[in-house]
């Protein structure tokens, strides 16, 4: 009866022993919240899916956006773990209090160019005062990129003509508007796919010195699971090299995950995407780096463009805390 007993009791401690072993080899779950739509400019994180967050533990679901203000809320109320965020939205949101803060500079500058055509380019800002139609969508990012340029070279909006135009690239191809804002690695690959071989003047290039897209998350999630943030970003690195490494692969892991995708165009997309994910600044402290500096002008420019009222401190957006040197 007593062996019988025993029995029993060990049968019962190996099942349980099996299920908190089980327990702690499962992986954690974390989603990301893109700014937009998945495509090759978000490659690491669908090409990391196939190995490189799962050896960290983790098990990453990549969700589709719709914009940054969109993602930074889903931060803040902790629906998500992580969030791609456009910096100067997520200053706006630091002086509204959304619990966030950058722990890697996605895009180390600002992707948004001026795109106009190869055959009569707009290669300087003092050009737009000699009677450019300029074609943007008011109130969008690039818009917002537009106007941070003008102030930077001492220029006002009534100064140029200004075309408000919807998204896309249709007016520049019917000669609607001799130029347009957009982004790097979009609107120039619709307009060279439309026919017209486009010149490109990237606002980053004169005098708006700010962080584009940074990984973001709750500062509150981070103070709770910091190893599961530096597990989070230790893959990433991985992942950001290897899609530099392998970039045909990356585009795969893209076009297997998001529905409709045109691998050839999103080829393209990550070759405009990769030069934004280094810098100076990225020489010397890797993939993601943030410097105060860079952090004090993406502020200076969200004053100058009234996105905020007052200054804030660097130390309430960015912490370089999880990234590896």
């Amino acid at each position: 009866m007593r062996s019988h007993l025993l029995r029993i009791i060990l049968a019962t401690l190996a099942l349980v022993v099996g299920v908190v072993q089980a327990d702690a080899q499962s992986p954690t779950k974390v989603k990301i919240r893109l700014d937009w739509k998945g495509g090759a400019q978000h490659a690491p994180f669908y090409l990391g899916k196939k190995g490189y967050y799962r050896d960290e533990g983790l098990d990453l679901d990549v969700i589709s956006g719709s914009g940054s203000s969109d993602t930074i809320k889903q931060i803040g109320s902790k629906a998500v773990e992580f969030g791609l965020v456009d910096a100067l939205v997520l200053v706006q949101g630091a002086q509204q209090r959304v619990p966030a803060k950058s722990i890697a500079a996605y895009y180390q500058t600002t992707p948004i160019v001026l795109i106009s055509p190869q055959a009569k380019p707009v290669t300087n800002p003092r050009q737009l005062l000699d009677g450019i139609k300029l074609g943007s969508k008011k109130g969008s990012a690039t818009f917002q990129g537009l106007v941070a340029l003008l102030a930077a070279n001492n220029m006002q909006l009534e100064q140029i003509k200004l075309v408000d135009i919807g998204f896309g690239v249709q007016p520049l191809l019917v000669k609607q508007v001799d130029a347009i804002m957009g982004f790097s690695m979009n609107e120039p690959i619709e307009a060279e796919s439309g026919g017209m071989a486009v010149s490109l003047m990237p606002v980053s290039d004169y005098g708006v010195n700010t962080y584009g897209l940074t990984i973001v998350s709750n500062p509150d999630f981070m103070q709770q699971k910091p190893e599961v943030v530096k597990a989070f970003m230790r893959a990433t690195l991985r992942s950001v090299a290897e899609t530099v490494k392998d970039p045909a692969a990356a585009v795969a892991a893209v076009a297997a995950a998001v529905a409709e995708t045109d691998a050839k165009r999103e080829a393209k997309v990550l070759e405009h995407t990769v030069p934004y994910w280094q810098s100076k600044d990225t020489e010397t402290g890797g993939f993601g780096w943030q410097t105060e500096q860079r952090w004090r002008d993406t502020i200076d420019v969200a004053r100058k463009l009234g996105l905020i009222e007052s200054a804030l401190r660097t130390e309430d957006v960015f912490v370089n805390t999880y990234l590896s040197k």
